[in-house]
């Protein structure tokens, strides 16, 4: 079996130490835009695809959102107990230890809405097509999927936890996105989620550019760099795709 890359990002820890850097920021930001799509009326099943330690769960929770149910999944069976040690008094959110790639996952009830942050580049990307295919599986026919992952680019080269058993395990933003069309996806949208300011400034519109320099009189340059980053998924260091199952004509 390929190894994985099991190191994540904690950005519960490193926002404690008051340490603020937009890839930070984009991982916080990404739960949020999933806690303002979710309805509030306890109907909706999400399946979290590589979960780490739970907090897209957590901050649904302390959000005051109530799922019908929340099925995290995770291949680090103590980052999982952890997790269920945590947030054991919610009755709606479960935890599974689980091989996103290998395991039978057809214990987990359909969902409306599944997604995957920061997962699919430390897999290995010769399970990549693999992976698309049961991330595709855990859903509903009308599910909403939400998948995050960066966009490689050779000049700035990948992270170092995305470089191992011998390749860059990163994808372009079209390479990607022929893979998602391949595993039977509808591209719904996409956002950036971070990006340096360098990324886009050349790209920015007229007013765009006004609304850039008043807004850098106050903000710090890393919250800069994320709020504009949406604009531009192509060009950003991370894209978020909004995906829907292709159906048959």
């Amino acid at each position: 079996m390929s190894k994985y890359n099991k190191t994540d990002l904690d950005p519960k820890t490193v926002f404690e130490r008051h340490v603020f850097h937009r890839d930070i920021f984009a991982h916080y930001l990404r739960w949020s835009f999933v806690l303002d799509r979710v309805k509030r009326d306890n109907s909706s099943i999400l399946t979290d695809f590589g979960c780490g330690k739970g907090y897209l769960a957590e901050v649904l929770y302390r959000n005051r959102h109530s799922l019908k149910l929340y099925q995290g999944l995770d291949i680090r069976k103590r980052t999982i107990e952890k997790a269920k040690e945590r947030l054991e008094n919610v009755d709606w959110i479960k935890f599974y230890a689980a091989d996103l790639i290998l395991d039978d996952l057809n214990y987990l009830e359909p969902a409306d809405i599944v997604t995957s942050f920061e997962v699919i580049e430390h897999i290995g990307r010769q399970n990549a097509s693999i992976f698309l295919k049961k991330f595709k599986a855990c859903g509903k026919k009308d599910a909403v999927y939400y998948l995050s992952t960066p966009n490689y680019d050779e000049k700035v080269g990948a992270a170092g936890n995305h470089t191992y058993n011998g390749r860059i395990n990163e994808f372009k933003h079209e390479e990607l996105q022929e893979l998602i069309k391949e595993a039977g996806f509808n591209i719904v949208e996409k956002f950036g989620t971070f990006a340096s300011q360098k990324d886009y400034k050349d790209l920015l519109s007229d007013s765009e550019r006004i609304m850039f320099t008043e807004l850098n009189k106050y903000y710090d340059s890393n919250l800069i760099s994320v709020i504009f980053a949406p604009l531009f998924p192509e060009q950003s260091r991370n894209c978020l795709w909004v995906l829907k199952k292709r159906l048959k004509d």
